[in-house]
């Protein structure tokens, strides 16, 4: 009796394999290719940037409970990196990927950095948002994936010249996912209060007061965590200034310092 393999998630890839390894998880509903300025700056490490369940290539595997998606990634990390660690870096539903893979798999994890995403929200604001998303699901299935793609774009201050990009993941991925995705982002975050591996909390300072407080929040609770905001950037800000967002992780990686350039958060 044979049985079908398990279907792998979609991996852009750059550097050299025989160095350390830098993985990066996109936001929702963006893909792996919103990496791409940095795949291609980061040149001196291994850059690894899958396409989560649900999304952009592999918009046909089905999201899975955050127990599995920890253990996908710890498996790609593992498979991938030379060393079987990785530097990891979240945006926004990357970042609570980040948070759980730290609290669950925190043996493939050699710092981390996240930006534009939450901490847990409390069982008031959890059940508001919920409410949010299912009455915003069907408006979303009766836009056109360009103009989600639009709407993103303008929501977030992000680039024309990625505004097709967008568009392509939009095509891809299901509404009803979109949904299902952010609720587990806001109602399934694990952070890790007793963790010692270095984190960076990065917000942008055009993001919401909601984002800017979420940020404050995670460097009060995470031991070993420093925060820096970016001043006159949003949310997706590694497409805003990509030189910078690379300058940022490479910095960060190697000496686990904030940039000159920019000041720590106040918490």
């Amino acid at each position: 009796m044979t049985t079908n393999p398990k279907p792998s998630m979609h991996l852009y890839e750059s550097g050299d394999p025989a160095a350390p390894a830098i993985l990066f998880l996109h936001g929702s509903p963006l893909s792996g290719r919103m990496w791409q300025p940095q795949l291609e700056s980061l040149t001196e490490y291994h850059c690894l940037a899958p396409d989560l369940p649900g999304h952009g290539m592999s918009s046909t595997m089905e999201t899975v409970p955050m127990d599995d998606m920890v253990q996908m990634v710890a498996a790609l990390i593992k498979a991938r990196s030379a060393s079987g660690k990785a530097h990891v870096v979240g945006h926004s539903y990357g970042g609570v990927v980040v948070q759980a893979l730290i609290s669950g798999a925190p043996e493939v994890v050699e710092s981390a950095m996240f930006s534009g995403t939450s901490a847990r929200l409390s069982p008031f604001m959890a059940r508001v948002f919920k409410v949010y998303l299912k009455i915003n699901e069907p408006i979303l299935k009766l836009m056109r994936p360009e103009q989600l793609g639009r709407l993103v774009a303008f929501q977030f201050k992000i680039p024309a010249k990625y505004i097709n990009m967008l568009g392509d993941d939009m095509k891809r991925m299901d509404p009803k996912v979109m949904v299902e995705v952010l609720l587990q982002c806001y109602l399934d975050i694990r952070t890790s209060e007793n963790t010692r591996i270095p984190v960076l909390v990065a917000v942008g300072g055009k993001e919401t007061p909601f984002a800017r407080s979420m940020a404050r929040r995670l460097v009060r609770q995470i031991p070993a965590a420093k925060g820096i905001i970016l001043p006159g950037l949003g949310h997706v800000w590694n497409l805003q200034d990509p030189q910078l967002f690379a300058e940022v992780v490479r910095t960060w990686v190697i000496n686990k310092k904030i940039p000159g350039s920019l000041l720590p958060y106040q918490i």
